[in-house]
């Protein structure tokens, strides 16, 4: 499995509200974005509580995961978050996401998934995953409003693209934003 994460705090503060993790599953990787709401110290202990109710709920159906999590986080200011689950031997990706987080395949093309409006600890309407192929060799990348919305990642072939970790950093330093926390997840689909 090959995968790179990099963040930034806002102004390189001592607290960062974006973090991400991964876990696997058999033949199932699990990939999360979370973006606490602003920054400074709330948001990264929203995040962090974010991330350790999903490390501990992982094998959860998505629906669940998310719903458990809103109840877990209500007494934070809540949270921006995607998932990813990435089925090796199906060669599925399932993403669903609750507020501004964002995530993309990146293969010969670059296909965008959405997100459902709200906060992860404040509530929202309806969760929709998604479900595409996904083939070796792909990327999926997911990162945070931290980093332009409308990032090319087509410069990023060649040598940058086979460095998970310089990939990563790289669309930090091209794509984050001065004004808010920033984190990126990179992760290549490979063959089972």
């Amino acid at each position: 499995m090959q995968i790179a994460a990099a963040k930034r705090a806002y102004k390189n503060g001592p607290h960062c509200g974006d973090q991400a993790s991964y876990w696997q599953r058999g033949s199932v990787v699990i990939l999360c974005m979370v973006d606490g709401l602003g920054h400074g110290k709330p948001a990264e202990e929203a995040a962090l509580a974010a991330v350790d109710y999903v490390a501990r709920h992982h094998s959860l159906p998505l629906h669940d995961l998310f719903a458990g999590c809103d109840k877990a986080l209500r007494r934070t200011r809540g949270v921006a978050m995607g998932i990813a689950l990435v089925d090796q031997n199906a060669e599925t990706l399932t993403y669903a996401g609750i507020g501004n987080t964002r995530a993309v395949i990146f293969g010969s093309g670059t296909i965008s998934l959405r997100g459902d409006w709200g906060i992860v600890g404040a509530g929202y309407r309806k969760l929709c995953p998604e479900t595409l192929s996904i083939h070796p060799g792909n990327l999926v990348i997911l990162y945070t409003d931290g980093i332009k919305e409308r990032l090319d990642f087509s410069g990023y072939h060649g040598a940058l693209a086979t460095d998970l970790d310089r990939f990563a950093e790289q669309i930090l330093l091209d794509g984050g934003r001065e004004t808010d926390d920033a984190a990126v997840l990179v992760f290549r689909n490979e063959s089972m």
